[in-house]
């Protein structure tokens, strides 16, 4: 093992941390696939990264079980894994897997419970809305939403909920979530993408009613009418990031980036993608495989 083993996750956090806290200049739907893909391999190159060492660590420990692991699951040099390394990596490693677990489950019994909320309406004052994936989902609405809210501003309320179900949002939530779980440092990210998901659905609200004034009105209103602290909700129509939404849409609409948006995507794809197969070690799995295919011509 050397440095170069932890190379690719340093990579990786790097860009994260910088995509976390500068600016991108794309519209929001870019925006949300280019933080999510960053945040989720991220993720996975650091489990990677960690569970490969600690194999390593438990071979510097007992040589002669070495020889039952695949080679692929190695290093390429015979240099001993130091013990503060291998236990980190280890402790690490379950650390991270318990806290992604972890946050799925909560992830899994809030949506579920939420279905069961979609039925009708919720009886209280404060204007909820709130879009539940899946097939018996839906969008959650309050009581004091439909009757504090006309019907101009319900319908500009249902097109951004609308939104959210129809690009599958919470995959993107759940993809910044797992990431800020298990690497605090991308918490950033997370609430970058969380703005880039809401901003998104603002600019689907707008293109909807054709009146970009009228869902900043909206938006403003269901905000101010909500408590201190306002009730938590992933994609609720008002959350966090209000003021810049707003702004937002008050200002010149966004670029729709169809040429730039791809590719940057794809760059990023690619460079990500590659960063988070080498913690993986898929190059050597694959060599791995097509060695004894060679061996057989």
């Amino acid at each position: 093992m050397n440095w170069f083993t932890f190379l690719p996750l340093a990579i990786m956090l790097t860009l994260g941390t910088v995509l976390g806290r500068a600016p991108l200049r794309l519209h929001p739907s870019w925006s949300a696939r280019l933080l999510a893909t960053t945040g989720a391999m991220t993720a996975v190159a650091a489990l990677g990264t960690g569970v490969f060492v600690a194999i390593n660590y438990a071979a510097t420990l007992a040589p002669s079980a070495a020889a039952h692991v695949p080679e692929w699951a190695l290093f390429g040099d015979d240099r001993p894994v130091p013990d503060a390394i291998g236990i980190a990596a280890g402790a690490l490693s379950v650390l991270g897997a318990l806290v992604a677990g972890r946050t799925v489950v909560r992830w899994v019994r809030e949506v579920r419970a939420a279905r069961v909320d979609v039925r009708e309406p919720l009886d209280t004052d404060v204007p909820i809305a709130v879009a539940v994936p899946g097939r018996h989902g839906g969008v959650i609405v309050s009581r004091g939403l439909l009757r504090d809210l006309s019907p101009e501003e319900l319908h500009v309320v249902f097109q951004h909920e609308a939104s959210h179900l129809r690009h599958r949002h919470h995959r993107y939530l759940a993809a910044g979530a797992l990431a800020a779980a298990v690497l605090p440092p991308l918490r950033p990210l997370d609430g970058r993408l969380r703005l880039a998901v809401e901003r998104w659905a603002d600019e689907d609200a707008a293109e909807a009613t054709g009146d970009r004034a009228s869902v900043a009105r909206t938006l403003a209103k269901v905000a101010l009418a909500q408590p201190r602290p306002a009730r938590p909700a992933a994609t609720a129509f008002a959350e966090s990031g209000v003021v810049e939404r707003v702004e937002a849409l008050l200002g010149t609409p966004p670029a729709k980036n169809a040429v730039t948006g791809p590719l940057l995507l794809l760059g990023n794809g690619v460079v990500s993608g590659s960063l988070t197969a080498a913690t993986l070690q898929l190059d050597h799995v694959i060599a791995s495989s097509l060695l004894p295919l060679l061996a057989l011509r």
